[in-house]
């Protein structure tokens, strides 16, 4: 009886040891999948800040390109533009098209309310070409600068459109992170 006894101690014992180490496998592979389940979203996450991140700098290089020809407009006066045949209105112009196009990505990239705010860049800066045609066509001729010949209320426009311009920048950089990354970069 001694050996039946010692030989079910000893199936009874590998039987507990297989369903221990069962167990303890089981624990392994859930955390196993859990850790890849969690790899994938922080995968996907890069991806979609990365896709982001192009998409914005897409954005502000558009509305460098954009300021920098409505600057030119800006200093010029109605002589010298109506002189050059409006080539410096067909590049912001042809620019206009391309800030729309970015904004329209930065509408889909999202969040919603940068798209939204993207789009309304498009709109501001559309408003300022025309507030510039407005006064080139009030002042045919003159050769004073257009931002001497701006009204208050084409003045407010205009820094409505660098204004914007400065808090999309800020809004995007928020949301990649870019302040916390500069403090850790200065600090």
């Amino acid at each position: 009886m001694s050996e039946f006894l010692s030989a079910a101690v000893g199936a009874v014992s590998a039987l507990g040891g297989v369903v221990i180490a069962g167990v303890f496998g089981l624990a392994q592979a859930r955390r196993n999948s859990a850790d890849r389940v969690l790899d994938r979203l922080e995968q996907r996450r890069s991806a979609i800040r990365e896709s982001r991140r192009e998409t914005y700098a897409e954005m502000v290089s558009v509305l460098r390109r954009a300021a920098t020809a409505h600057e030119r407009i800006w200093k010029s006066n109605p002589a010298d533009l109506q002189r050059e045949g409006n080539e410096s209105f067909n590049r912001a112009q042809a620019l206009e098209e391309d800030l729309e196009h970015a904004a329209s990505f930065v509408m889909l990239a999202g969040p919603p309310a940068l798209g939204d705010h993207a789009d309304e860049l498009f709109y501001h800066y559309a408003h300022v070409l025309s507030v510039a045609k407005d006064i080139i066509d009030a002042h045919p001729g003159s050769t004073t600068a257009l931002f001497d010949l701006a009204t208050r209320q084409q003045e407010s426009i205009e820094v409505a459109w660098l204004d914007s311009r400065l808090l999309f920048v800020r809004r995007a950089r928020e949301l990649l992170g870019g302040h916390e990354r500069e403090s850790e970069t200065l600090g």
